[in-house]
């Protein structure tokens, strides 16, 4: 087995192409096999065999476990799961590692040195939490509960992100709690909601042989799922090829997904809402609609249609601002209103945009117009996250309190530096905030002023140097656990198989342990420290969930359930909307479970809405003040440090800042910023930033890198394998060169995930570069997809 790089040395120009040729050809296949190795080898199986899952990403890949002598030494994929078919990717196989990796936290810490030093001594359980609950107290005697925020990173998993942590913020007594979602996908959530009555893993669609494995047409926008979701895209493809089924990608990048497809259509970064609006215009003034699905299940399609032809969003318009031809717009628009079977596929390309929202919900009126809902092999598939399993606590245990300061953590970033619109002065955190959230030299400065900070995590990472308290986590096949649910409704138990590292503890036992310190012992009860217990007793409150059992999800041979189901017994739920079919619960008895029973793209509820916050629903265009063209964009009324509305949007108070839109964005150098930045996930080894301390993930896909167009890379007289600087107004990195076709020419594609304390390659992260504001006014999406930059050799 090879010796990893180490820290600080540089990968010779001939290694990098080789391993991005190894890349390009053997993780973005048709096909993404059990990794390395088809099957295990011989005697590489443990005596024991456990059913369990992967805990990493939104592909819920059920596993089987092999143990010998109480370790874990083999993990495969679960040939009786019929969505993933037994496959894996290679972040699965490189759990192994994380679970016995040297560079685990073992043991609670304590801060010696100044904050961001990462200098810390060892302390006992009972010292770290005694001491925090202390300094937790101080804060709230002086500056009330609600100055401490709560930041739960997916790495958590929801047993803790919506049941402890949730209960604990509950009974402390702060509305300032958030999980990754509004820098991943509040937009979609809240379109889906707004516009079918549920978020329910998009339109809800079943990857099943008579479902979205049975569409003739697949227009995959903003959606690379060949390297986010692998497995799930191996076996769609595979399918897909066999039928001869058509392949659409319209991605500013040729991501791995669009080199698989039929044809690859570049677009403007931020444009997507330009683009569906063109298509509105187009199906309208064609009459290539639906009428009769249009006029028994939707609401409010004729002012879509005043509204778009009025204001003249024609293919022609679009065209400038997309750069994609009017004739290409037009093409596209037509088959897929022509082809009955027809999915869409989009996601974070969209959804990390200040115009997430609108450009969502402008998307769903395009499948809403042609017909493309509630029918099987037709809809429109997102990664939402809105799962109904929040743990409540009793009403009169719930301190009164005030509203929550934003709905995403990048806006709690202002409130920690300034104090506006009331302080923050306290942050448990897990995950890795300081790789991850954006402006991070605004972020650092309102870290700095903080009175406590506490990190729950696996690895000492940069959020850890920052922190007065290291708290040593378990995670996945240590703990029992719920993943994250997938995009289709698929929720899978991971089963217990080894024991934790050292001291580390799971986060559920951590939130426990710390609210007994303060009082909560009678809700955060110690027989919840059982995973069993706490999700069948704290977090299955809600009707849908009943039939979701830890013991039915344990007992499935499939190794998951698909919600919702409504009894103890009864069966799991397959896809959703059908005609005739009512939404499981629904005490109305509707298909469609919004206030006029039908798919609601504009009504004047909607309208008042969306007025709150300085917009119409009816979505007209905008996009990011830093384009290349003066394009209109929105400006604050009202924003971070500043009260706003009270948002009308979320089940708990919310502040939420207040836009209009402007028909030339502010004064940017576009001289000297003169590329657009696009950042997103990198490569199927890596998910965020954990598996950045697997040797094996790093030296799949090692260093930062910079995607660079060859005409651009020319004129800038660089190199595969060059060091390049990255600017933007909010600061710099650097990154390793790649030189490559498949990308727009005016753009540098940078991936998310990398920190400066990790182990092995070492980068500053991309999101130095990211701005905070705007935001997605009414989701507070924050936007990581489009922002200028300039590029130059190191």
């Amino acid at each position: 087995m090879r010796t990893p790089t180490g820290p600080g040395q540089r990968t010779d120009e001939g290694v990098l192409r080789a391993a991005w040729r190894a890349l390009r050809r053997d993780l973005t296949g048709s096909r993404v096999e059990t990794f390395p190795y088809s099957a295990p080898r011989e005697g590489v199986l443990g005596p024991e065999e456990i059913r369990s899952g992967c805990n990493i990403c939104f592909n819920s890949c059920t596993t089987r476990v092999y143990r010998r002598d109480g370790k874990a030494v083999t993990m495969t994929g679960n040939p009786d799961d019929p969505v993933t078919g037994g496959h894996l990717c290679p972040k699965s196989q490189f759990l192994m590692q994380m679970y016995s990796s040297e560079h685990r936290l073992l043991f609670p810490q304590r801060r010696r040195g100044r904050r961001g030093e990462g200098r810390f001594e060892r302390v006992s359980w009972d010292e770290a939490l005694d001491e925090l609950a202390a300094r937790l107290s101080l804060v709230r005697d002086r500056d009330g509960p609600e100055a401490l925020a709560v930041f739960t990173g997916s790495r958590s998993g929801l047993l803790a992100l919506d049941g402890a942590a949730e209960l604990f913020c509950q009974l402390w007594g702060t509305p300032n709690h958030s999980g990754t979602n509004p820098f991943c996908g509040t937009g979609p959530d809240l379109a889906f909601q707004m516009t079918q009555g549920v978020e329910a893993g998009g339109s809800g669609n079943i990857f099943a042989e008579d479902d979205l494995w049975a569409a003739d047409l697949y227009l995959f926008v903003g959606d690379n799922m060949a390297e986010t979701r692998p497995v799930n895209f191996g076996q769609l493809n595979d399918r897909r090829l066999r039928r001869g089924a058509r392949l659409l990608v319209i991605d500013p990048r040729e991501t791995a997904t669009a080199q698989k497809a039929d044809e690859w259509i570049p677009i403007r970064p931020g444009t997507d809402l330009a683009l569906a609006l063109a298509w509105l215009h187009h199906l309208f003034a064609r009459e290539l609609v639906d009428r009769e699905f249009l006029a028994s299940w939707v609401e409010g399609h004729e002012a879509v249609r005043e509204f778009v032809l009025a204001r003249g969003y024609s293919p022609e318009w679009a065209e400038p601002i997309t750069e994609i031809p009017a004739a290409t717009i037009r093409r596209l628009g037509e088959e897929y209103a022509r082809t009955p079977r027809a999915v869409i596929f989009a996601n974070r390309g969209l959804s990390q945009h200040s115009n997430s929202l609108q450009t969502f919900r402008a998307l769903l009126m395009v499948a809403a117009a042609t017909g493309h809902w509630g029918r099987k092999a037709a809809g429109v598939m997102a990664i939402t996250s809105d799962l109904p399993i929040k743990a409540e606590a009793p009403p009169e245990r719930r301190p009164a309190t005030r509203p929550r300061i934003r709905r995403s953590p990048a806006g709690w970033i202002e409130a920690m530096r300034s104090g506006r619109p009331y302080p923050i002065k306290a942050l448990i955190m897990t995950g890795n905030p300081l790789s991850l959230w954006p402006d991070q030299a605004a972020l650092r400065e309102g870290l700095a002023s903080l009175d406590a900070i506490a990190h729950i995590e696996l690895f000492p990472s940069e959020s850890s140097a920052w922190a007065d308290y290291l708290l040593p986590a378990a995670t996945g096949i240590e703990v029992g656990e719920i993943n994250r649910y997938a995009e289709d409704r698929r929720i899978v138990w991971i089963e217990k198989v080894i024991d934790p590292p050292g001291e580390a503890r799971p986060d559920y036992w951590i939130w426990i342990e710390l609210g007994k310190r303060l009082g909560f012992a009678d809700v955060l009860k110690e027989e919840h420290k059982d995973p069993v217990r706490l999700w069948d007793e704290a977090m299955r409150r809600d009707p849908r969930m009943r039939g979701l059992s830890a013991a039915r999800l344990r007992a499935s041979p499939t190794g998951w359930l698909r919600w919702p189901i409504l009894t103890e017994d009864g069966p799991g739920a397959e896809t959703l909307f059908l005609p005739g079919s009512v939404y499981p619960g629904d005490p109305a008895g509707r298909r469609f479970p919004t206030p006029s029973g039908k798919l609601e793209l504009w009504t004047p509820a909607l309208e008042e809405t969306f007025r709150r916050y300085g917009l119409s629903a009816l979505p007209e265009f905008y996009t990011e003040p830093e384009q290349l063209l003066p394009l209109p964009t929105i400006e604050y009324v009202a924003g971070d440090g500043e009260e706003g509305v009270l948002s009308p949007v979320w089940e708990t108070p919310c502040l939420a800042g207040v836009v209009r839109i402007v028909a030339e964005p502010p004064a940017v150098d576009r001289q000297r910023y003169d590329m657009e930045l696009i950042t997103g996930r990198p490569p199927t080894p890596h998910f965020h930033s954990w598996t950045h301390w697997l040797w094996q993930a790093q030296e799949q896909c090692a260093d930062l890198f910079a995607h660079l167009h060859p005409d651009r890379a020319a004129a800038l007289g660089i190199r595969t394998g060059d060091r390049v600087r990255i600017e933007s107004p909010r600061g710099a990195i650097e990154a390793v060169a790649w030189v490559a076709p498949g990308i727009r020419p005016s753009a540098v594609y940078v991936p998310l995930g990398w920190d400066e304390r990790q182990p092995y390659h070492p980068w500053r992260p991309v999101n130095w570069l990211m701005p905070r504001e705007p935001r997605c006014p009414v989701s507070d999406q924050a936007n990581f997809k489009m922002s200028l930059c300039r590029v130059s050799r190191v």
